[in-house]
């Protein structure tokens, strides 16, 4: 069959199930882009900001109380806390303030010795974090644990792998049948059969790590027992009462209709030109779902640039199921072109091979690129990459995509002679230069191995916080601070996404109080002060968590210096104004900025190659030229034998 002609013909109306099926995935789609326009940015999916005692710290013989803050609000029921003493556990009594963002503990009073609290949480977001807060009583402790090696479980991290691996499966045996199904005549129809079939098996095992992700997260953070009560209350509190289990059932609502689509589009191969419309069902949801584990991911946690950061994000999954799914589904189903003689064998592995090349090249490019955007945004420092285990990961992706990329490199060469005539000349070569052979096949499996331990390390990134988050959980809080009319006032300013919250504390010097504070209000004015210039009307009240400290969020105020007015109210005495400025780290760290300016290059050399290879095929076509198979490299007639 010549892949310049191609027979149309009137395809009858799609059954009702087709139709059910189309209907269904454009309303995941609507309900994907609400739930991004809808659902806000997490900041740092609950990292611990400060603790009472602080890590290392020291309280008085005979505490009975510790409190948390974090950055965003968790959920209670899914989250579990210990405090460990020096010889046993220590009873402890959790409330959690109406905001979900402070803990309170209550113990019995503490004995002289070191003490470690033990806290995992889920947030309301749906990620888990976990850490550990060591403090003396009576005495300063020494060696404290470094918050940036631990490793995430096993278990998330194999549902991961599982997860993202069968749906770049699903992804690659859909890319498959749009490219080179159509190229291999008398096999195609068997081969199309044999992609889709390993797309819905990716499918099937994606949708299963999904459904079991929230069931072992919620027993592994909470530590109680799948099936129990508390495990019920907790995972129906993570689904219902988080943006994250929201986007979570949609997804998997997403990847059962790619499910379905892709057995559909299976029994319907070869029955008319072109793809099928069960199939482009199964794309459209398949891209559902990665559009939503990518919004739920880490991009939402960045202070910004969030938009552009979900979608490299999720065109980096889509790539790479172009790429490494359909390498590995069209390693495994070319089985049938064994079928076929000798010299037929030959010429029909090399059209299916250099079908898929020019799209596996594109797809890498994209993946680089977007992979580089995204560990800038996620790293910033380059101290960070060789430190914990985000960073390092990142390294170890790099080189695993580095070896890969080596691979397809010269598996295109072997397969498509213009492209090794073009490289042998710019190299001084010669032309009709050639690589040396080897089996395809045996590279091909090689390259397939390699994505697959990419696929790994990319599960294990996204299980555990980013070098960002880290390095900004683990930086030290220095609140600014005043004495002024009696009170020690101090006010924190947190970034929240394009939030700032806001968090100011009033204690008396001198007690009792006469006067004590009745409100408070911020008031932001840009650079540094020496005297209020807000105007009331432009001022922020702050709400009263607990007592003497006072909470609001106000929009980022996007300039580098800025100035908080804090006016504390008190009845029947003068306003105590205290002046707190902030430098805000706007500039994007020079690592951002590097990898930011080279993933673009990349995509503006990916973009200009594909122009000029449309018009040079334009060109070609217009003069008659010989779309005829050149014969086949020898390494080629090994591909698919038994």
């Amino acid at each position: 069959m010549s892949r310049g002609t191609r027979t149309h013909r009137a395809t009858p109306q799609a059954p009702r199930g087709r139709r059910v099926l189309h209907r269904a995935v454009r309303t995941l789609v609507v309900a994907l882009l609400l739930l991004v326009a809808a659902a806000a940015a997490a900041s740092a999916h609950a990292t611990l900001e400060r603790s009472d005692p602080p890590n290392g710290g020291m309280v008085a013989t005979g505490r009975t109380s510790l409190t948390l803050w974090y950055g965003e609000s968790i959920v209670p029921s899914a989250s579990t806390f210990a405090v460990e003493g020096p010889s046993a556990a220590v009873p402890v009594t959790v409330a959690v303030d109406a905001t979900g963002r402070v803990v309170h503990l209550t113990t019995p009073p503490l004995q002289r010795g070191t003490y470690t609290l033990t806290w995992a949480v889920v947030a309301a977001d749906g990620h888990p974090t976990r850490g550990t807060v060591v403090f003396g009583s009576g005495f300063r402790p020494d060696g404290l644990p470094d918050p940036d090696s631990a490793l995430p479980p096993v278990t998330p991290v194999l549902l991961r792998s599982l997860d993202l691996g069968g749906t770049l499966v699903a992804l690659g045996g859909l890319m498959a049948l749009w490219r080179v199904v159509p190229v291999l005549g008398a096999v195609s129809r068997r081969t199309g059969r044999r992609v889709l079939t390993a797309g819905a098996a990716g499918a099937t095992v994606a949708l299963v790590a999904a459904v079991a992700t929230p069931l072992v997260t919620t027993a592994t953070q909470a530590g109680v027992a799948a099936g129990s009560g508390e495990w019920f209350s907790a995972l129906g509190d993570v689904l219902l009462q988080s943006t994250w289990g929201r986007l979570w059932m949609v997804r998997v609502a997403a990847l059962v209709v790619a499910y379905g689509a892709l057995w559909t589009a299976r029994r319907t191969v070869g029955r008319g030109a072109g793809v099928s419309r069960p199939a482009l069902v199964a794309a459209g949801a398949l891209a559902v779902s990665v559009g939503l584990d990518s919004w739920a991911g880490h991009a939402s946690a960045l202070p910004s640039g969030v938009l552009v950061a979900w979608l490299a994000s999720t065109a980096h999954v889509l790539a790479a199921g172009v790429w490494a799914g359909g390498l590995l589904v069209l390693a495994v189903v070319l089985r049938p072109v064994a079928l076929l003689g000798h010299d037929e064998r030959g010429g029909t592995a090399l059209a299916a091979w250099r079908a898929f090349s020019p799209v596996a090249a594109v797809s890498s490019a994209v993946l680089l690129a977007t992979g580089l955007y995204e560990a800038g945004a996620h790293v910033e420092t380059w101290a960070a990459l060789f430190r914990g285990v985000y960073g390092p990961a990142v390294l170890a992706k790099v080189a695993v995509v580095a070896v890969a990329l080596s691979i397809a490199g010269y598996n295109t060469l072997v397969v498509n002679a213009r492209v090794s005539d073009t490289v042998g000349r710019v190299l001084g070569l010669g032309r009709g230069w050639r690589p040396r052979p080897h089996p395809l096949r045996t590279t091909v499996l090689v390259e397939g191995l390699v994505l697959v331990l990419a696929v790994g390390v990319a599960a294990v990134m996204t299980s555990v916080p980013t070098a960002r988050e880290v390095t900004a959980a683990i930086t030290a809080d220095a609140p600014q601070s005043d004495r002024a009319d009696g009170l020690f006032v101090t006010v924190d300013a947190v970034p929240t996404g394009s939030q700032v919250r806001l968090v100011v504390r009033a204690q008396a010097v001198v007690k009792p109080l006469g006067t004590p504070v009745t409100g408070v209000e911020v008031g932001v004015t840009d650079g540094v002060v020496t005297s209020p210039r807000s105007a009331r009307a432009e001022r922020v009240t702050l709400r009263q968590t607990e007592a003497g400290r006072y909470e609001a969020r106000i929009p980022d105020p996007g300039v580098r210096e800025w100035t908080a007015e804090v006016f504390l109210h008190r009845e029947g005495a003068r306003t105590t104004v205290v002046l707190a400025p902030w430098s805000a780290g706007t500039d994007w760290p020079l690592l951002r900025v590097v990898t930011t300016l080279v993933a673009l290059g990349l995509l503006l050399v990916v973009a200009s190659g594909v122009v000029l290879v449309r018009r040079r095929r334009r060109a070609d076509a217009g003069e008659g030229a010989d779309d005829a198979v050149p014969p086949a490299p020898r390494v080629l007639e090994e591909v698919g034998s038994r």
